[in-house]
């Protein structure tokens, strides 16, 4: 009698474990959705034109994701050692370390997917869009956005002359602002190079103003022709280096977890087959 009232109890006091686990999680989850979307409105999100900038929005995840990790730990302890049997135990241990050891190859392969030579290079090609402007008139004009929707790229314009040849000046002017029928463009204008000779190669990086904004970049010369456009996409460092560090920690973290809970593995699974 006394044995089943003991099992009773450790039934109950594994839902119970399971049942904060779950709350706890549903409490942190909700925290963290509710500061990353403070942290986003607070760098400018808008739904006209749509920006959500997700940069400080994945760092929040990513240290509350580390935070649940060690909950996970703590609650797989508390769960072994409260199971009533040894074989469960030993099975609950062999599933925590296979789960850990599916995530130390999974954050590896990450690492080595994002952080080599042949990767960067991919990514540099696949985030760069190619147009062909061109002049009529003396006048040729293109739009492109400081960063990209969510804010983990940053835009850059790389201008080459095509089949047009002499020189132009350039305007980047913000395209609210920005009107077919303008006369004073220099008064409008966030940047300006004159007298740019078409075999050079122009590269605009956008003021920093902080947020997502549309310019208008205005090509003015003395004749006509095509110019050959690359919006360069680049991933922000930071983000690229606090990624690096999230993957590396998650790594480290589950293989300690890995190796730690062989000694439950070890022990539970030795008396399992003693019996």
């Amino acid at each position: 009698m006394k044995r089943t009232d003991d099992a009773l109890g450790k039934a109950f006091y594994l839902s119970r474990i399971k049942s904060l686990e779950t709350k706890s999680y549903i409490i942190q989850i909700s925290v963290m959705v509710g500061v990353g979307f403070f942290l986003s409105l607070l760098q400018g999100a808008s739904l006209k034109p749509f920006y959500f900038p997700m940069e400080y929005f994945s760092y929040v995840v990513f240290i509350m994701l580390l935070a649940m990790a060690g909950e996970s730990f703590f609650f797989t302890i508390l769960e072994i050692k409260n199971q009533d049997t040894d074989g469960a135990r030993y099975f609950t241990a062999k599933k925590a370390s296979k789960n850990a050891l599916k995530i130390v190859v999974i954050a590896i392969v990450l690492i080595a997917l994002f952080a080599n030579p042949i990767s960067e290079k991919m990514l540099e090609g696949a985030g760069t869009e190619k147009e062909v402007v061109h002049m009529h008139n003396g006048t040729a004009s293109f739009e492109f956005s400081s960063v990209g929707r969510f804010s983990l790229i940053k835009h850059s314009v790389e201008i080459k002359g095509n089949t047009y040849t002499g020189e132009y000046d350039v305007y980047v002017i913000y395209s609210s602002l920005y009107s077919p029928n303008m006369t004073d463009y220099r008064a409008k204008a966030r940047y300006i190079s004159s007298g740019v000779s078409a075999l050079t190669d122009m590269k605009i990086y956008p003021p920093d103003t902080g947020g997502y904004t549309e310019y208008t970049v205005l090509l003015k010369g003395n004749g006509t022709g095509d110019f050959t456009v690359n919006i360069i996409k680049d991933v922000e460092n930071d983000f690229v280096i606090y990624t690096a560090i999230f993957l590396v920690s998650v790594a480290i973290m589950h293989a300690w977890w890995f190796v730690y809970l062989q000694r439950y593995v070890a022990k539970y699974g030795t008396e399992l087959v003693s019996i």
